[in-house]
């Protein structure tokens, strides 16, 4: 099967033959023509030993933009430092989070843009790993990027969303069931309703990291995710 590469031996349960005859029949439907845009990263969550993940960040889509998905949710495909240009706001949100937090910032309105803190990463006075082993490292500490579509058409999000939506319930009841006490960032409306599908965790909420404003409540950059996690996770891996 061509998404089945390296696949961990804490999921074989999982790929019962019921699960391997869905991902055929989604195989048929996609075509050739997909982003991720190597077969073996469609599904790369299962390469990883669910037995030591702590943190699931619950994405939705893949990017759209060929050459930019890369099985990981959230991270972008040829990012090789953060002072490069990328269009990802989600990603520069996430990195204001981890400044604000990592430098005790209490105040909504003192929260640096992305910008600033790019300045600060040259000058020395925050040190974050580059994206292109930032993410490879923090899964290497039990960090699980896991998106519930797993692929879409170039050029067009959400256009595989149907066709993933009842394996990605699957996959998401298996790891509640065999890992009850792992911890879960959901980020958005539709992260939030695949609880419906997780049976026990633990549940950090938040509005979706692209759009962020002082007036919401529950808006992303007031998440407590990272901050209550840091015990576990060098969220910097400096």
């Amino acid at each position: 099967m061509v998404f089945l590469n390296d696949i961990h031996p804490s999921w074989d349960e999982f790929l019962t033959d019921s699960v391997i005859e869905e991902l055929q029949k989604i195989h048929n439907k996609i075509g050739t023509d997909y982003n991720p845009t190597n077969p073996k990263d469609v599904l790369r969550f299962l390469q990883t030993d669910l037995n030591q993940v702590k943190v699931i960040w619950l994405g939705q889509d893949v990017y759209p933009m060929k050459g930019v998905a890369t099985g990981r949710a959230f991270e972008v495909g040829g990012l090789n430092s953060w002072q490069e240009p990328f269009r990802q706001i989600s990603l520069k949100n996430i990195i204001r989070l981890l400044h604000k937090n990592y430098n005790h910032i209490e105040n909504y309105q003192d929260i640096l843009s992305f910008k600033q803190i790019k300045e600060e990463m040259l000058n020395g006075t925050f040190e974050i790993e580059e994206p292109n082993r930032w993410f490879q490292e923090l899964e290497k500490q039990g960090v699980l990027f896991l998106n519930t579509s797993f692929t879409c058409a170039p050029g067009k999000p959400n256009s595989h969303k149907s066709i993933w939506e009842t394996f990605s319930q699957q996959v998401l009841s298996y790891i509640s069931q065999q890992m009850p006490n792992i911890i879960w960032f959901l980020w958005g409306k539709e992260a939030i309703s695949n609880k419906a599908y997780i049976r026990d965790g633990i549940f950090y909420e938040s509005r979706h990291p692209m759009m962020c404003s002082s007036k919401y409540d529950n808006d992303f950059l007031k998440f407590e995710g990272f901050k209550n996690t840091m015990d576990s996770i060098n969220w910097l891996v400096k």
